[in-house]
């Protein structure tokens, strides 16, 4: 079921290569979160006013990525332990009974086994899969008090989510099958798939200053790229679910055509010696984007596309078969303490409402963390950190990472919640970035 997902995300990524990771934390945010912090490259890519920032340490600064700044996979999995597993179980038991009569032992049998399982993956099971990346060399910052009077950021990216959740139904019995699928469940897997592409710029520029402190504020214009698809399979017709899921892909990827959409961020920093805080409103202007429609039109298709059309119509009072997915307006919050180098830093960072991610995950994320971010070649940069989804999920991870040659940057996440696979625990969360840039 994993290599699923990962097929599902590769797909993404061959249909939309033009360049966001929108709810895959980049590079060193997955540790840091969503702060500004001048020792990151990918940090400019937060708050819109952080770029502008920097000046009040040097004039001029420059930086951008060398062939990627950050490669970045995530994993999420519901409450439900042996998920995968007892689906594909469930898929071969009712592949027996195809042209075999089952006995009331059968049945009685199956229906034990099985029906509590997909009650509970249907309340709260699901498999996901994040993939973000950044376009080679991107992102870019020039900061100059003389030339540009402030700050410009470019960045170009993607990010790629998947998720199967399960839609349950009973077993039943159906004698007059006449010894065909005599034992039967209209119980779907229920796949999602969003590849979001991003091309951003952004200027910041210093704009008031009092005492020892300067505010700077940015404003960003981001160009979308939205593709965005579902389809539902239905368990008893699996060969094994990874069979099944990626002879859906097969059919996504023929019929995949993004929409285009604009986003505005703006944000603001007040930066003093030894601390800073913030303000980053994210999609002021709320583009919204559209599902591809299911469950209409069953009669003109055939085949696997005609099964999955008619169970998404008998699903249609559960699921939306014609979905928008709105990129709500958030506002972010941010602080820091820093000491005079800017090298040693406590960060905080936090999103003051929920919002959905494209396969309708609720997400509203919250980071502490503290880092000593290097300013030397030979000796390493580390950072440790905490992140917490406030809504949705409500799921948590300790971050760690570490940065060499102030170039090459490692950051891991580990889910604090577990479930059981195959009787060992396993995080529910986990996560990987790496990458590689230069920062002047």
């Amino acid at each position: 079921m994993k290599r699923s997902l990962l097929t599902l995300a590769l797909l993404g990524i061959s249909l939309s290569a033009a360049a966001g990771p929108v709810f895959l934390p980049s590079g060193e945010n997955l540790t840091y979160g969503e702060a500004g912090n001048h020792q990151s490259l990918l940090a400019y890519t937060n708050n819109p006013a952080v770029g502008a920032s920097s000046l009040g340490m040097s004039s001029w600064n420059f930086g951008m990525a060398l062939p990627i700044s950050s490669f970045g996979v995530g994993l999420e999995v519901g409450p439900v332990d042996d998920m995968a597993k007892d689906i594909d179980a469930l898929s071969a038991e009712l592949q027996k009974f195809e042209t075999a009569d089952p006995t009331i032992d059968d049945i009685n049998g199956i229906k034990t086994k099985f029906d509590s399982f997909l009650e509970n993956a249907g309340a709260s099971g699901y498999l996901g899969l994040n993939v973000g990346f950044h376009v080679p060399f991107f992102p870019i910052v020039w900061s100059s008090a003389d030339v540009l009077g402030g700050s410009v950021v470019f960045d170009s990216n993607m990010g790629i989510q998947a998720k199967l959740a399960i839609l349950d139904s009973p077993i039943e019995y159906n004698p007059l099958a006449q010894g065909a699928n005599q034992l039967q469940t209209n119980s779907a897997a229920y796949i999602k798939l969003g590849a979001v592409s991003e091309s951003s710029f952004g200027y910041s520029r210093p704009v008031f200053e009092y005492g020892n402190g300067n505010l700077y504020a940015g404003l960003r214009a981001k160009y979308y790229m939205v593709g965005l698809t579902k389809a539902l399979v239905g368990l008893s017709q699996m060969d094994g679910a990874d069979a099944a899921i990626n002879d859906k892909v097969s059919e996504v990827q023929d019929d995949f055509q993004p929409e285009t959409g604009v986003g505005i961020d703006l944000g603001l920093m007040w930066v003093a010696p030894n601390y800073r805080v913030g303000a980053t409103f994210k999609n002021v202007n709320s583009p919204s984007f559209n599902y591809d429609t299911i469950g209409v039109d069953c009669e003109t298709k055939t085949g696997p596309s005609q099964d999955s059309c008619y169970i998404a119509k008998s699903y249609a009072n559960e699921i939306d078969t014609q979905e928008t997915y709105v990129m709500d307006a958030q506002v972010s919050v941010e602080a820091a303490y820093f000491n005079s180098s800017r090298n040693l830093v406590l960060n905080f960072a936090a999103d003051t409402s929920p919002v959905h991610d494209t396969v309708a995950n609720e997400v509203q994320w919250m980071t502490v963390s503290a880092a000593y971010a290097t300013s030397n070649l030979i000796i390493p940069g580390v950072r440790v950190g905490y992140r917490k989804n406030l809504a949705g999920s409500a799921l948590s991870a300790a971050t760690a990472g570490f940065t060499l040659f102030k170039m090459l940057h490692l950051d891991l996440a580990y889910g604090l919640e577990s479930i059981d696979v195959d009787g060992a625990p396993q995080p529910r969360l986990a996560q990987v970035n790496l990458g590689l840039d230069l920062l002047f």
